[in-house]
């Protein structure tokens, strides 16, 4: 049952991205619709992932995750587009990823 809620939380995360990337990208009402969608998608399957976990832990992971997520996407596009990755923002990526790897490793 614990697993689960990882995997809501996960997929809450990813959705979390899919819709703070479609903020700053959509042009046109479709794109806003969808976006609308996904913040949808992402608050509930973050309620089904508090429902299964702890608060403390599902909020954790569920910030942690989309922030990771959204690094990598920006820094995905801003390769795509020539420009270069700060690696003290890999660093500090890569620690967060520990982090949450940890919380989802430690025993209660």
């Amino acid at each position: 049952m614990r697993n689960r809620g990882f995997l809501f939380v996960f997929l809450g995360a990813l959705a979390e991205c899919g819709w703070a990337y479609g903020l700053k990208h959509a042009d046109s009402n479709l794109e806003y619709f969808l976006t609308g969608v996904m913040v949808c998608v992402s608050f509930y399957m973050f309620i089904l992932g508090f429902k299964r976990l702890d608060t403390s832990v599902a909020y954790t992971l569920f910030v942690g995750l989309g922030t990771f997520f959204l690094v990598v996407v920006e820094a995905a596009s801003e390769l795509y587009h020539g420009g270069s990755v700060n690696l003290w923002r890999l660093f500090f990526i890569a620690t967060l990823v520990i982090g949450v790897l940890g919380i989802k490793g430690a025993k209660s």
